[in-house]
């Protein structure tokens, strides 16, 4: 005995939008990101933007190079590292350090830059070395603990750091700081010291980075990492070095926060030990889940929502001449928790997330199946 299943009108529409969405090419969708991203400063030129949506947008900016970093050891190689914000703060403390008045250096961006990725890789290895054996609660653990040993260590180590005080008078970047004295006029062009002006170098440095960490996605190290997340045993058996690859990972992603963490210590000014609690580190492993696990799209819009939302629900509150803005992180903490439960996979997931978080178990499938089959008739009472 069949019976027919029949698709309501609003599933049918919607799967049918789904398909347009999904004919339009990746550069498609990628042009018109960056052309909404680039025009964005635009409106606050012509007045129709705050200027403090703007530094929203440089500080979001710097937590998508954060959040990039994280889906890597995260989403691609699937390590749940809580302890994140320390290479951050790696690469601000380094930057405030040679290029501030604390010890009269002023080395020039591009070399600051460089040396402030390099000791965040440095301090990558060096907390990989002991803990990559460790794996689901007991990595978290570690480098929990980590991450809290790291920002203690700045808090007493005042000579260096000046303990709670932080590091101030951090000089603007100079991208050209070798000119010529007959370009003495022109050379002020090129020192950013303005909001628009380190929105657009942050938007450079995220896009180069998101075309970087796509194609290594693509690539054999990528696929080792896909491999490790899904099955480690099966992956080490195909012939993939587990500890190798997984160094790979907490280097690289502890590079790219030590490069943001330089691009937040020029755009602050300021660098203080409050800027790198563990809360920082929940937020940035927020915006990868939310925005979707492996997904570098998806990881890239889940930082910008979550960053831009606490500003947006001030506005809201300001807007209204209420107190609702003193209740703005519980409603950011509730909004987090229903996306988790309602879309576990994220905003924009990546295929396999998306695959594993719809797909139905084998056991459920059996099992209705062996409820639905009429054992004194011998045949199954309705296909599934």
């Amino acid at each position: 005995m069949g019976a027919t299943q029949t698709t309501p009108v609003r599933e049918a529409s919607r799967s049918g939008l789904q398909d347009v969405l999904a004919r339009v090419p990746r550069w498609a969708w990628w042009t018109i990101s960056i052309a909404i991203a680039a025009g964005f400063p635009l409106l606050n030129l012509a007045g129709v933007v705050e200027t403090a949506w703007l530094r929203v947008g440089v500080v979001s900016l710097i937590f998508v190079l954060l959040s990039l970093g994280l889906n890597i050891v995260m989403g691609e190689t699937g390590l749940l590292n809580l302890g994140y914000i320390a290479f951050f703060a790696f690469g601000s403390y380094t930057t405030a350090l040679l290029s501030s008045p604390k010890f009269e250096i002023r080395w020039p961006f591009l070399a600051v830059v460089v040396v402030s990725t390099l000791v965040a890789m440095v301090a990558g290895f060096l907390i990989s070395l002991p803990t990559l054996r460790l794996r689901g609660d007991y990595l978290a653990i570690v480098t929990l603990a980590f991450g809290e040993i790291v920002r203690l260590t700045i808090i007493n180590l005042v000579p260096l750091t000046n303990g709670p005080n932080g590091v101030t008078g951090i000089y603007s970047p100079r991208l050209f700081a070798d000119a010529k004295p007959a370009l003495e006029g022109v050379q002020a062009w090129f020192i950013i010291d303005k909001p628009i002006e380190y929105y657009y170098l942050v938007l450079v440095c995220v896009i180069v980075l998101a075309v970087l960490l796509t194609n290594l996605k693509n690539s054999r190290v990528g696929r080792a990492w896909n491999a490790l997340r899904e099955d480690e045993l099966a992956a080490i058996s195909s012939g993939i070095t587990a500890v190798r690859a997984k160094m790979l990972s907490v280097v690289l992603s502890a590079g790219i926060a030590g490069f943001a963490g330089a691009l937040f210590a020029y755009y602050s000014n300021v660098i203080s030990p409050e800027s790198f609690l563990f809360m920082q580190s929940v937020i940035v492993v927020c915006m990868v889940v939310l925005g979707g696990m492996g997904s570098i799209p998806g990881v890239i819009l889940g930082a910008i929502v979550l960053q831009a939302l606490p500003q947006l629900i001030r506005e809201a509150a300001g807007a209204a001449r209420s107190d609702f803005e003193v209740y703005r992180m519980l409603i950011y903490g509730i909004l987090i928790v229903v996306m988790v439960i309602f879309r576990p996979e994220g905003l924009l997931p990546d295929k396999i997330f998306r695959r594993e978080a719809h797909e139905v178990d084998p056991r459920e499938l059996e099992m209705t199946r062996q409820s639905l089959f009429d054992l004194e008739e011998g045949q199954k009472d309705l296909e599934v």
